[in-house]
């Protein structure tokens, strides 16, 4: 059963699990917390990211689709131009621009692409409402070793949750202050939870204390 407060939203916790053993950092500690913290939202944002070209790198292609010249699409005397010259260095596209940006038909200038990335992604209701939209509440609590770290992934497992879809373990490439643990240079130093009910928040953290 969701735990609801007195106004019918459910409350949501965001549960970030820190090892204690490695003495991190005051700054470290936040790093490390703020990867865990994010690591649900950038994993999908990841995932879903799409390259966009610029709206201010405009492109026209210089063959059809049977790779025919098509030249003649074009009644601007510098896009026929720019066309020609790319069509016979084989270059398939022109990237042009505006040299005043407020004036898009007058005069247009030669130019690299740019490009942006767009990511849609999905969240479920409760998340968006109670906690992104609501109080954004965080818990930090410690791990006193890295077996104790992992308890916790071993817990969210018995409760129906999958790593990296609903909790994420945090391995640091020790670039800084940390020393490899793992054969692959890296050292596990944190689980971040995505936001969870309550309750279900409660059962993972009971058996840790806050970090201090």
């Amino acid at each position: 059963m969701k735990d609801v407060s007195h106004d019918g939203e459910i409350k949501m916790k965001q549960l970030i699990i820190a090892r204690k053993d490695l003495n991190m950092s005051p700054g470290k500690l936040a790093a490390q917390v703020s990867h865990a913290s994010m690591a649900f939202l950038t994993k999908a944002l990841r995932e879903k990211g799409k390259k966009v070209l610029d709206c201010d790198s405009i492109s026209t292609m210089t063959y059809d689709k049977e790779g025919n010249k098509q030249l003649r699409l074009y009644k601007r005397n510098d896009l026929y131009t720019w066309a020609e010259e790319a069509f016979n260095r084989n270059e398939p596209i022109v990237y042009f621009r505006p040299v005043d940006p407020n004036n898009p038909y007058g005069v247009l200038e030669l130019c690299d692409p740019t490009y942006h990335y767009e990511s849609k992604i999905s969240i479920d209701i409760d998340t968006w409402d109670n906690w992104i939209c609501g109080s954004f509440t965080k818990i930090v609590c410690e791990a006193k070793n890295r077996n104790q770290l992992y308890k916790a992934a071993v817990l969210a497992d018995s409760l129906g949750l999958k790593e990296n879809k609903d909790y994420f373990i945090i391995r640091d490439n020790c670039l800084t202050e940390l020393t490899p643990e793992d054969p692959d240079g890296r050292t596990p130093t944190c689980i971040g939870f995505k936001p969870l009910p309550d309750d279900i928040c409660h059962q993972l953290s009971k058996k840790y204390q806050l970090y201090k």
